[in-house]
Formats: C-alpha cells, structure tokens, sequence
C-alpha cells in the first residue's frame, strides 16, 4: 500500500486549482487531520510558506518552524487551512513535526474557528 498522511506530517502537495487569496502551486503543508479520516483519501492541512504574512503573523496565525528541528523551513498559515484529495494531489512525505509544535497549530486552529 501507498503512502497515508499522518497526522503531523509535513507533506508537499499541488495546491491548484486555487482562488483569490488561497494558496497556489505546490507547497508543503502539515496535516492536522486525523489518521482515520486521511486514509478515506482526504487530507486536512495547513500551507507552509517562506513568504511575507506580516499581517497574520500579528494576529496570531501563523506558527514558525523555525528551531524546531526540521528541514523544512518557513511558516504553517493556520487561516490557509484545506481538505483537500491527497491521492489526485500525489502528495509525498517530507518529515514529522514535534509533537509541542502540531499542538500549537492545533490550539490556533481551535482558535481560529471558536471552538471550546
């Protein structure tokens, strides 16, 4: 069997077709969906970016992985958050982030949506 997203792996993924202010081309992302519902073939996750988001770094959503111990550098925008077909996407494995780092996303994405 092929690969399965897992919940707290970063990925790299199409993220086109897209629009207005979404995301576009390929980028990595981090998977906060559960394992349970991944391996339906969708995928819940976060973009990665390198780019400039000084407005949403000073409302709090974005988290940085910078000293975090991986590779893969750059910003999880938790407002980009996306379910999106992992399969048609060809989506392939990068790394695994901390465990301390997917709950901060996580809170923010709780956050984000007002959940208790």
């Amino acid at each position: 069997m092929s690969y399965i997203p897992q919940k707290g792996d970063i990925i790299h993924l199409q993220f086109d077709p897209s629009a207005g202010y979404e995301m576009k081309g390929k980028h990595y992302a981090l998977v906060v969906s559960p394992n349970s519902f991944n391996e339906r073939g969708l995928v819940v996750v976060c973009p990665i970016s390198q780019g400039n988001a000084e407005v949403h770094r000073t409302q709090g959503l974005i988290v940085s992985l910078a000293g975090c111990g991986t590779h893969t550098q750059g910003a999880v925008h938790c407002q980009h958050f996306k379910s999106l077909d992992w399969r048609i996407r060809n989506a392939q494995y990068k790394e695994r982030v901390p465990n301390y780092l997917l709950d901060e996303v996580l809170a923010r994405l709780a956050a984000l949506l007002d959940l208790p």
